[in-house]
């Protein structure tokens, strides 16, 4: 009894590519519109307090 030969590994296909890099880019795109909301939310506190005044114009 002959044992089977492994498939030999084959290049990736660039259609195969395509959905995974699609994936990554929207991942990415994702998570830097969400820190882009966060620093806004953040600044828009400070910025709208009414304390941010004092800081703003404080002598260092």
């Amino acid at each position: 009894m002959e044992l089977q030969r492994s498939k030999m590994r084959t290049e990736p296909d660039l259609f195969d590519m395509i959905p995974r890099v699609a994936r990554i880019a929207a991942y990415g795109l994702i998570s830097v519109a969400g820190a882009l909301v966060i620093i806004a939310v953040v600044l828009g506190i400070i910025f709208f307090s009414g304390e941010s005044t004092e800081f703003i114009y404080m002598n260092f």
